[in-house]
Parts: C-alpha cells; sequence; structure tokens
C-alpha cells in the first residue's frame, strides 16, 4: 500500500535502515506520509536527510510540494528549478504539475489552466493516477477561479473517483469538499454545507487539512452565522500554525467576522481587491463593477454599491437587481443589507410596504432528514440528563442549514380585508395601514412601551385602552420587533396575525387530536376529548408528532419556554423532552388548526412555517384555573378561530395565521383594480387568483395627511378621525402625490 493511501500505516511499518537506496525510499515514503497528514514540518526534515543523503531530485520535488503547501511560492520554485534538470518522463510531468499548481495563484487562471490541460494528457499517457488527480485538482481551482464553475465540478469529481480508485480516501473526502466549494460559489449555501458535511463522514480528516474548516466557516458565514464561523476558524487557526501552512483566507476571513459585528479597522488594515472591504473603505465605484461578473455575493455586493452611489429611483432599482441574484441564496446575508438600504430610502407608503415585506427575515424550516432527527434525539437526551447542549444545538443548526429548503407551503395574499403591517428599521416602527385601497404609514412611537401597558392590563384583568389598530371590525396584522409579543386579539377587532402579506392560507379540516405534557393535569384534555371526540395521543415526541401528522385540530396542553435568540430551539416539554421547533419540521402535513395550551412557547411561527392553517395561542403565562374554561370556550368557537381566540383574548391568546375559513368580502370578478406585483400599476377591469385586490377605489401611495405619531392610547392618523396633525419634527415623510390605476389622489 502506498504512503499516501495509509499513511499512519506507512508511519508506524517504516524504519530508516539498510542498504543507502533502502534508506533513500524509506525517507522518502515517511515525508509524503507526513504530508497527507499536515505535518509539513516533519515532511520537509526527511526530504532534506534524503536529498543530503543521495541528492535525488525526487526530494526537490517533494520539498517543492511542501513549500507550496506551506504558502512559499519563492522556495517551491526554487527546487522545481533544481530538480527538472535531472528528472525524465513521469517525473518530469510531476514537476509540469507542480508548475501549473503555481499558476493557479496567479492573477490570470486562464495560464494555469492551459498548463495543466496539457500535463493531465502527459499523466495519462504514463497512467500515473494519482499525480493525475492532483492535476485534476489543480485545474478545478483554476476554472473555480476562471467562474467556470460546471468544468470545475466535473474535474473534482474525475478526481475523486480516481483517488477512490487508488484507495486514497481521505484525498477522495477533499474533492467531494472542493465541489462544496463549487457550490459556495454558485450561492447555493445548502448544497455547499450539505457537501462539506458529506466530505466530512467520508473520511476527510481536518486536522491535517485545515483548509476545510476555512471553507467551513466562510460558509457559516455566509448563512450569517458568524459566531459559530469563529468557532470553527480558532482551532483552523492553530493547525495551519502548528503546520507552518500560510493561508491569507484566514486573515480575510476574521476580518469579515469582524466587519460583520460591527468592527471594520481589520478589513481596512487588511485592504486588497477583497469586495466586502472594499465596501467598507468606501470604494463603491470599485465595488459597483462587480456587479455584473463573479460569485453571487460579489455580484450582490456590487449591486448593493451601485444603489449607494445612485440617486433614490436608481439605487431602489439597484437593490431589486441585487435581490434577483441572491434569491435562491438562503441566509440573511446580504439580503438585508440590500433590503435594509431600501427601507432607509422609502417615501411612499407603498414603498415602505414593499421594502418592509422583503427585509423580513425568513425563517426556513429543514425537510424530515434522519441526520438532523439523530442531532434532535441527541440534544434531547443531553437535555435530560442536564449535560451541556451548546455544541449540540450548533449541529443542530448546521444540519438544517445543509439540508435542502422545506417545499413551501402554498399561500395567497389577504383577501379584502384592512391590513395593518409594521417595520422596524434604523430604530423607528413605522406602520402602512391599507383600508378600502388607501394605503396611509405613520410612526409608532415607543412600542415597546405599547407591550408592556396591553400586558400589564391584561394580567390586571383590566381592558386594554391602547388605540393602536384601526376603528375596523376585522384586521390583518403584520407585526415586528418587540410588537411580536403584543396581545393582539385584546386591542378590540378580529385580528389575524400573519408572518408576511403572502401568507393567508384555506383550512382543510380533519380529525381531532389532544395532547398532554408532563407537569399538566390530563383533566383538560379528557374533558374536551369527551365532549369534541379525537383520539388523545401519548406525550412522547415521536408519538406526538406521528399524531399531529394530518390532523386537522391539535390540541396542546404543555409547558413552553421561548428561545428569543433562535425561536426554532424555543420548545414545548414532552415526557421524554422537549419538542423544538425543528420537530416541527418533520412533520410531513401539518395540523390545520392548532390551540397551544401553554405559557409563552414560541412555536406559532414554526407551525405557520411548516404549512399549519391557523395557531391560537398565548404571550402570557396562563394560570391553570382558568385554562379548562378557556379551553372549553375556544374549542365551542374553533370553527372560526379568529372568534376563538377573541373569546380567550384577556388572557392573553391571539389568533395566528388565517382565522377564517370564508374570506370577509369578495371583490368581484371585473369590477375592481387589482395589484399584480409591487411594481407594476393596477389594472382596471381584470382579478387574478392570488392577487391582492381592494374594493374601495384605488389605493395612494400616501394620502394628504402628514404621517403622525402613534402614543399610548391615542392613534392618529386613522381613517374616519378627525386628529390634530402633529408638528413636523413628529412626522419622517412629506406627503405625495400618488398615481394608482389612472386615478390621483391627494
Amino acid at each position: 500500500m502506498s504512503a499516501t493511501a495509509d499513511p499512519q500505516a506507512t508511519i508506524a511499518g517504516t524504519e530508516v535502515r539498510g542498504t543507502k537506496a533502502q534508506r533513500a525510499d524509506a525517507l522518502h515514503d515517511l515525508s509524503v506520509a507526513h504530508v497527507e497528514l499536515g505535518h509539513l514540518d516533519v515532511a520537509a526534515r526527511l526530504a532534506k536527510r534524503g536529498l543530503r543523503l543521495t541528492g535525488e531530485a525526487r526530494f526537490h520535488l517533494t520539498l517543492a510540494w511542501i513549500d507550496l503547501d506551506r504558502g512559499r511560492p519563492k522556495q517551491s520554485l526554487r527546487h522545481l528549478d533544481l530538480a527538472t534538470p535531472h528528472l525524465r518522463g513521469a517525473e518530469l510531468a510531476r514537476a509540469r504539475c507542480l508548475r501549473g499548481l503555481h499558476l493557479c495563484g496567479s492573477a490570470e487562471p486562464r495560464l494555469a489552466i492551459a498548463e495543466l490541460t496539457a500535463v493531465i494528457k502527459e499523466l495519462r499517457r504514463y497512467g500515473d493516477q494519482r499525480w493525475l488527480a492532483n492535476a485534476l485538482v489543480g485545474r478545478g481551482i483554476a476554472r473555480c477561479k476562471a467562474a467556470k464553475l460546471p468544468a470545475a465540478e466535473a474535474d473534482f469529481s474525475a478526481a475523486h473517483t480516481l483517488l477512490l480508485a487508488i484507495g486514497e480516501v481521505g484525498r477522495a473526502a477533499m474533492c467531494l469538499h472542493n465541489n462544496g466549494f463549487v457550490a459556495m460559489l454558485a450561492g447555493d449555501l445548502p448544497l455547499a454545507l450539505r457537501r462539506y458535511e458529506e466530505a466530512a463522514k467520508a473520511g476527510l480528516d481536518s486536522a491535517s487539512k485545515p483548509e476545510a474548516l476555512v471553507d467551513r466557516a466562510e460558509a457559516l458565514l455566509a448563512a450569517g452565522l458568524t459566531a459559530e464561523a469563529r468557532r470553527l476558524l480558532a482551532p483552523a487557526m492553530e493547525l495551519l500554525g502548528r503546520c507552518g501552512r500560510h493561508v491569507p483566507e484566514l486573515a480575510v476571513l476574521s476580518a469579515r467576522c469582524a466587519l460583520r459585528e460591527g468592527d471594520p479597522e481589520p478589513a481596512r488594515k487588511l485592504g486588497g481587491a477583497d469586495v466586502e472591504f472594499m465596501l467598507a473603505a468606501g470604494k463603491v465605484d470599485a465595488v459597483a463593477a462587480h456587479r455584473f461578473r463573479g460569485p453571487v455575493q460579489a455580484r450582490a455586493l456590487g449591486w448593493l454599491a451601485q444603489a449607494r452611489r445612485s440617486d433614490r429611483r436608481g439605487a431602489l432599482a439597484a437593490c431589486r437587481a441585487g435581490l434577483r441574484v441572491v434569491e435562491e441564496h438562503h441566509g440573511d446575508w446580504p439580503r438585508r443589507e440590500l433590503t435594509g438600504h431600501a427601507l432607509s430610502l422609502a417615501r411612499t407608503a407603498r414603498e415602505v410596504l414593499e421594502w418592509s415585506e422583503r427585509h423580513r427575515a425568513s425563517v426556513l424550516l429543514p425537510p424530515n432528514e434522519p441526520a438532523l432527527a439523530e442531532a434532535l434525539a441527541r440534544l434531547r437526551r443531553a437535555r435530560a440528563f442536564g449535560l451541556p447542549a451548546e455544541s449540540l444545538e450548533r449541529d443542530v443548526r448546521r444540519l438544517s442549514l445543509a439540508s435542502a429548503a422545506r417545499a413551501k407551503p402554498r399561500t395567497t395574499l389577504p383577501p379584502e380585508l384592512p391590513v395593518i403591517s409594521f417595520v422596524e428599521h434604523d430604530g423607528q416602527m413605522k406602520a402602512v395601514t391599507v383600508i378600502g385601497g388607501r394605503a396611509r404609514m405613520r410612526v409608532v412611537a415607543e412600542p415597546a412601551e405599547l407591550v408592556r401597558t396591553a400586558r400589564l392590563a391584561l394580567r390586571a384583568g383590566r381592558k386594554v385602552e391602547i388605540d393602536l389598530l384601526p376603528d375596523v371590525g376585522e384586521i390583518v396584522v403584520v407585526p415586528d420587533g418587540v410588537l411580536h409579543d403584543m396581545p393582539w386579539a385584546s386591542l378590540g377587532p378580529r385580528v389575524h396575525v400573519l408572518p408576511g402579506l403572502g401568507r393567508w392560507r384555506e383550512g382543510r379540516g380533519g380529525r381531532r387530536v389532544w395532547v398532554s405534557g408532563p407537569g399538566i393535569g390530563h383533566s383538560e384534555v379528557a374533558a374536551l376529548r369527551q365532549r369534541h371526540g379525537g383520539t388523545i395521543s401519548r406525550s412522547t415526541v415521536d408519538a406526538t408528532l406521528k399524531a399531529l401528522d394530518g390532523a386537522g385540530v391539535a390540541h396542546i396542553a404543555a409547558h413552553g419556554h421561548v428561545n428569543a435568540q433562535n425561536p426554532l430551539f424555543s420548545f414545548l416539554e414532552m415526557e421524554d423532552g422537549p419538542l423544538y421547533g425543528y420537530d416541527i419540521a418533520r412533520i410531513q402535513n401539518p395540523p390545520d388548526v392548532v390551540v397551544l395550551s401553554a405559557c409563552e412557547s414560541g412555536l406559532a411561527r414554526a407551525f405557520l412555517d411548516a404549512g399549519t392553517t391557523t395557531v391560537i395561542a398565548s404571550v402570557l403565562e396562563v394560570p391553570d384555573v382558568q385554562v379548562s374554561r378557556a379551553m372549553e370556550q375556544v374549542h365551542a368557537l374553533i370553527g372560526h378561530p379568529v372568534e376563538a381566540a377573541r373569546a380567550v383574548a384577556h388572557l392573553g391568546f391571539s389568533c395566528y395565521g388565517t382565522g377564517t375559513r370564508v374570506a370577509a368580502c369578495r371583490a368581484a370578478a371585473n369590477e375592481v383594480p387589482v395589484q399584480r406585483s409591487w411594481d407594476a400599476p393596477t389594472e382596471e377591469g381584470t382579478s387574478t387568483a392570488g392577487a391582492w385586490t381592494f374594493t374601495h377605489g384605488p389605493w395612494p401611495e400616501n394620502g394628504s395627511e402628514e404621517p403622525t405619531a402613534v402614543t399610548d392610547g391615542r392613534a392618529a392618523g386613522h381613517h374616519g378621525r378627525a386628529e390634530a396633525p402633529l408638528p413636523a419634527e413628529a412626522t419622517t415623510l412629506r406627503p405625495q402625490e400618488a398615481r394608482t390605476g389612472g386615478q390621483r389622489s391627494s
């Protein structure tokens, strides 16, 4: 077996003794074995010892490889120059391969591609499989730099096949990892992470290939997981220092982490041609030139730079173009930089509504995959025994990111109901209200105080006296920031709380399921089941998930715990441990309606993202003595969930999702203007499924009133109210004339 196929066995079974030639062979094998394990200093000492012993060119060739690996190109080329005159045949082709690998680091990757293509033909002629794989890997790297990603993936795959055939499993795994890097450049972050995971399972040893840790850190950083990226960079830095390797990307990634955390100094000191660093240094013209070429993130940053150097209209167009580049890129960076910049430029109510929807952080649930289920089971066991769980939580997050995105449930825009959408940006909460086809915008003053006042009033058994919503009978609310904690149903109207405007979903119906967690009396679910029918499930995690699959109405009575940093780690207590938000992703057909008879659980959003139509849940701790009667009221009205939530609004319950199976009103076809998209003008006389129709006239971008601020107990600027306008300093935008559907409003 060769030294590269099993380096550990080579080191353990090789002794430097015998004749001069035998000792030279042993030193060469040991040097190559240590190279494979990443012990470059030891490998260099052994190769130099062999060079002193015989002066053979093969030791110069090995030292050239080692110095190239250590980031010392000048020393590597010197060894190549000394070796080349003495090499013939296959060994000369190997030297040419190393020169081609040197060219991979040049500014012009086409030179490396041409040289390595010629070398590949020679190595095939000599049947040198190992060095043929080296040349294919090198050409794949050069093709990555030239943005020829399908060809690069083909090279890495061919090298993987060759290395498996000669038994070099570890190096074959590195080829899988390289294909993950290709996916990363293509902007397919889940595929990149999945391939990195496959490489680790296939035998990639990150201790000998710490560059793999650097690549994985870059992927995690692209997903917005800065802290997780830093955790990988620390051991990578230590391993690279121990084996004497210099990886410029390490310093770049460390500076990028600091930049994401608000510290631009390391990036400014490094400088260079890194697109993100140039943008941090204010070189918008140079960065804008990247918007048509290069990796996904470089192009997106190019559009962000273009937005920063354009007028308002051009900036909004550039932000839209940047979002089209990253629309398949999972993770919040640089998407939220683009949407945030556009939000800061938005003036009209329509623009704020459009960009607030685009700016909302997405929660992508992973599909039901065995690896993720096993990771969640390990996390549950750790929690049950009081063991440290931080590393296990990181495993769950990493595996969920590496999973292919779960198919999104079919949703539409809300029916012809009034809508109020909130967005928090630049320290200010804005509300856009759409009633009767007219859109108005205002500033919400001290939203945290409004939430605190409402919650205190409910706990004290008083009526909530906060005039945050307009005076209508039924409304769709899209909250943001601290307003997620508002007990919406207690504010007066029938309220449907949605994660976004395009999240309305029709109900299906089906069987009833009852679940009672540990520490909760079983009398509640027993009485409800006796009155309404259905089945009672065991309260283990797997039994509960199985029972919820395909249910019409699911009632879960359990203690809940909120994780504010990562809502998918919020959980309900079951017999065998926590049922996390990630577990909900394992349900193939989520329940139509879910009633969470629990104190704050934070899982309403996870159920809605999985495909549940409606969740009735509380943002307060519910006293046990009041639960039974409250739940009886809820299930008596469960056919109209928004009314059920209103009946128990005094306990902090609200209706999340679609609270009615029949729209409050329907626009007659061919009678109303239809807004097909944010950018297109409305067309009269048409109506299409999924479009947002308004029955009361055109949608102006703003009314004639100045945007006003909402204060505790009083809301200014609602339709039908004659409120005195606030002073100019309390407003944020000037009145605008808006043109929609061929009509002008003022």
